[in-house]
């Protein structure tokens, strides 16, 4: 790797955004793991990264999507590419290196069973420009699935390159809300999202300026540092954020 490449690729701030609500005992491996990680992965260690839990308040529906826009909103000031990355995943070997695009990480430990193809989801990164330029995620899916599948689209739509770095890493075990069991029928919220994705397929391009980063609302109730074994951790921030409800 030429050194003009390294400096591109390792030379830049990242945020990793962790959507969060309900994951205790998921955060609490996450994050020393996250810790042990890039302090000691051979050129991972050598970014300049930041950890940024945002945690759904309220008991309605989880909004994947909303959230993540909502970590992006909260740390872009501070990093120039993002990562989007769930709670229930431990990277073992991976690629968080910087690209001008968007770049798919995880593919060997993956929970369930999924097309190499169009699987988009669990930890993606995306230069922050071009994440912008996609309007970031669909707003509109509460609950289980269709924002990760609407996010590929968007990228495709746009002639956006996706890099399949297709790392390892490490599932954490939880029950599956998309699915009655693993690779079994979907459950009555994946259906309902998977519909919501098929409506939205045919008119993508005209519904991508109108949901996501230009109408995301929300507000910001609470920010504070993380702490672990008692000692604060550089560079790690938890958020807690109010996104409303799904309209009746």
């Amino acid at each position: 790797m030429e050194v003009p490449e390294v400096a591109a690729r390792y030379g830049r701030r990242l945020a990793i955004v962790v959507p969060y609500r309900d994951r205790a005992e998921h955060l609490s491996q996450l994050l020393p793991h996250f810790q042990t990680y890039f302090q000691r992965d051979k050129l991972d260690s050598f970014l300049k990264v930041s950890f940024h839990v945002v945690e759904q308040a309220g008991t309605g529906p989880f909004n994947l999507g909303k959230v993540r826009n909502c970590g992006y909103m909260l740390s872009r000031d501070d990093s120039d590419y993002t990562c989007f990355h769930d709670v229930d995943y431990l990277p073992i070997w991976a690629d968080y290196s910087w690209t001008p695009t968007a770049a798919r990480l995880i593919w060997h430990g993956l929970r369930l069973p999924e097309d190499p193809e169009y699987f988009f989801g669990a930890a993606n990164l995306f230069d922050n420009s071009v994440f912008e330029k996609l309007n970031g995620f669909p707003n509109v899916y509460w609950g289980w699935g269709g924002e990760d599948q609407e996010m590929l689209k968007r990228c495709i739509l746009t002639d956006l390159a996706v890099e399949r770095r297709d790392g390892t890493f490490q599932a954490l075990p939880h029950p599956d809300r998309g699915y009655t069991k693993p690779g079994g029928p979907m459950t009555e919220e994946g259906k309902r999202n998977l519909a919501l994705f098929e409506e939205r397929h045919a008119r993508m391009l005209e519904l991508m300026p109108q949901d996501g980063l230009s109408n995301l609302d929300f507000k910001l109730l609470r920010k504070g540092p993380i702490a672990l074994r008692g000692a604060t951790v550089p560079n790690a921030f938890h958020y807690l954020v109010d996104i409303g409800e799904p309209a009746a």
